[in-house]
């Protein structure tokens, strides 16, 4: 029988460490996706100053990683929510993220642009964005069919 020092360490719950990679791998996409969604509503809100209001996130519950729903933009202004929601799906996709939007129960996170954040770490969040999305664009329009090569 285990002494009380050794009951101490000992998790109810045994996982194998591929688990624990896991896990840990989920964590880390998760808070990745927290910062990637707060430099994108800086960025929006830098691309379209006054109309994002909030930035609504949307993930499958059994989803991959990199993998989001859907993203929707709360604007000030009705007729341009899909510009700036078109705007949010590209920037994202620019910073590895990808919509898988079929299917089943979302959960949602909710992000504002940040005045908790110093003026300093917002532009160093809207100037990453848009090197991500010029760097996607360069990509696309760089790629050429009849240069690509055949494997």
């Amino acid at each position: 029988m285990p002494d009380d020092s050794e009951a101490a360490t000992i998790s109810p719950i045994q996982r194998s460490p591929e688990d624990l990679l896991a896990m840990q791998r989920t964590r880390e996409a998760a808070q990745r996706l927290d910062d990637d969604a707060l430099a994108v509503t800086c960025w929006l809100d830098a691309e379209f100053p006054g109309l994002i209001i909030i930035m609504e996130l949307q993930r499958h519950h059994s989803c991959e990683d990199n993998e989001i729903a859907h993203v929707e933009p709360r604007v000030t202004d009705r007729l341009r929510r899909h510009e700036a929601r078109d705007a949010a799906e590209k920037a994202l996709t620019a910073l590895g993220w990808s919509f898988k939007p079929e299917g089943r129960d979302v959960r949602s996170t909710f992000h504002r642009p940040s005045q908790a954040q110093s003026a300093h770490a917002r532009l160093a969040d809207i100037a990453r964005v848009r090197r991500a999305v010029k760097q996607a664009h360069t990509k696309r329009s760089s790629y050429c069919p009849s240069t690509a090569r055949k494997e």
